[in-house]
């Protein structure tokens, strides 16, 4: 698997066409090109991205708990409606797909995003707590960038016979024989268009993640006409007749899309982003998606369990995640911490983006005192911050640190109090592993957190 996916890597990063000695084999997603892009482009790009990536997940500012609540407590919910426009390029008549599969992909995109599709019953019973409703939701553009009345549907012909080169963005531009994008804070440009190379279906979509240059502020993030997706258009909708054969033959339910609008809002793939990477030791940061050593082979093996450490020890693959790649047959749920980091892309990144809140009010009565929960936490002045309930404290609970490749680093550190700060003065910068136990050895918390030197 990693020579077929380095052979698709080379055609795409700067090795001509004329040095591939065969034809490269089919790509479901093109991400980890666009992270490389971007990294070269942005030195460091990366760590930032996984700094923002985790803040979305366990956010830092946190308020004093110990606090009386009475009465009621109201919280606030928002389901956001994103505007769609679909550029439809075609060199031949078969690219020029009917307006029917532009409607089912975006019926897809709305059921799977919203956990109404009919196949959530398959999600197997370990993980049905761990699936979620992510409230976005998605309609086409009732009006262009000048105003005007549109469908949402854009068709032009391009003289390419193929947008699969070295110049991945060349459907984002008229003057590349593609379209312009359409003002990317205002609305989710969804290009469809040829992807193959020497008659073969090479690559099936890519997408670039909500965020830009690492020195830049959350205001000014960036906003270029890359942004957006692009997808193969054989694999546009559900049940594209054009699918056939191959992993296009697994790629018939229209989840490629799903797929690229979750790189879109933030996500990475399960197994962890670089296919070079493979292994336990390479994880997607989120914790209600089981560890996984590599990508599924477009395949629904229920049986896979190709990690286990003190986190994972009873949880299999979780094959029914939208950011692997196995069949879309078996693909049905995005996670409660996958959904956390998309709406915060949302709500951080790309504000502008939605045209719709609908804001939803929720109540719960309390009346009561305490320290409600555990939380850990990277603080200022190079320290990492464990707060634990009253309750816990008779539980004598310890704290033992891992860096991601599954050394420890710290071992045994007692958390004695409600408040504890642990020093991370010594860390290199990077992703570690924070693991609260009790004595009898038995996990209470296990979270990653992004350690900087500031």
């Amino acid at each position: 698997m990693i020579r077929k996916i380095t052979a698709a890597l080379l055609v795409l990063v700067g090795v001509s066409h004329s040095a591939i000695s065969q034809v490269a084999p089919t790509e479901p997603c093109g991400y980890d090109l666009v992270m490389k892009e971007l990294e070269n482009k942005y030195p460091g790009f990366r760590q930032s991205y996984d700094r923002a990536y985790l803040d979305a997940i366990h956010p830092k500012t946190v308020a004093n708990r110990k606090i009386k609540i009475v009465d009621t407590t109201y919280t606030y919910d928002t389901i956001y409606t994103i505007p769609v426009v679909f550029h439809i390029l075609y060199n031949t008549t078969a690219e020029n797909i009917n307006d029917s599969l532009i409607i089912s992909q975006l019926a897809v995109l709305n059921a799977d995003y919203r956990r109404l599709n009919a196949d959530t019953s398959l999600t197997r019973s370990i993980f049905k707590s761990r699936a979620g409703d992510t409230r976005i939701q998605f309609q086409f553009a009732s009006t262009d960038p000048s105003g005007n009345p549109t469908n949402g549907i854009v068709r032009k012909y391009t003289s390419k016979t193929t947008f699969y080169s070295n110049n991945l963005n060349a459907m984002k531009y008229s003057s590349d024989g593609g379209n312009d994008a359409w003002n990317p804070n205002e609305y989710l440009n969804i290009w469809v268009c040829d992807m193959s190379y020497l008659g073969q279906d090479a690559l099936l979509g890519f997408a670039y993640p909500p965020y830009g240059h690492p020195n830049w502020d959350q205001q000014s993030w960036v906003t270029d006409p890359n942004q957006g997706v692009t997808l193969h258009y054989k694999i546009v909708g559900r049940n594209n007749p054009l699918a056939t054969g191959g992993v296009l033959a697994t790629s018939r339910g229209g989840r490629v899309a799903v797929h690229e609008v979750g790189h879109f809002l933030g996500l990475r793939h399960i197994w962890g982003d670089g296919a070079a990477q493979v292994g336990c030791s390479v994880d997607d940061y989120i914790f209600d998606t089981p560890n996984q050593a590599i990508r599924s082979n477009f395949d629904c093996n229920y049986s896979a369990n190709t990690c286990t450490d003190p986190g994972d020890v009873q949880y299999p693959d979780m094959i029914e995640n939208y950011m692997d790649y196995s069949s879309h047959v078996c693909q049905n749920m995005f996670t409660h911490q996958q959904i956390a980091v998309m709406r915060s892309a949302i709500s951080n990144f790309r504000s502008d983006l939605p045209i719709k809140r609908e804001i939803i009010t929720k109540a719960r009565i309390f009346d009561t005192v305490e320290y409600n929960e555990i939380k850990l936490f990277a603080a200022q002045g190079q320290r990492v911050i464990v707060e634990q309930k009253n309750t816990d404290i008779p539980r004598n609970l310890y704290m033992d640190v891992f860096d991601m490749s599954g050394k420890k680093v710290l071992d045994n550190i007692q958390i004695p109090k409600n408040e504890n700060a642990v020093s991370t003065a010594l860390f290199a910068p990077g992703v570690y592993v924070f693991r609260l136990r009790d004595l009898e050895n038995k996990p209470v918390v296990t979270q990653m957190i992004f350690i900087s030197k500031n």
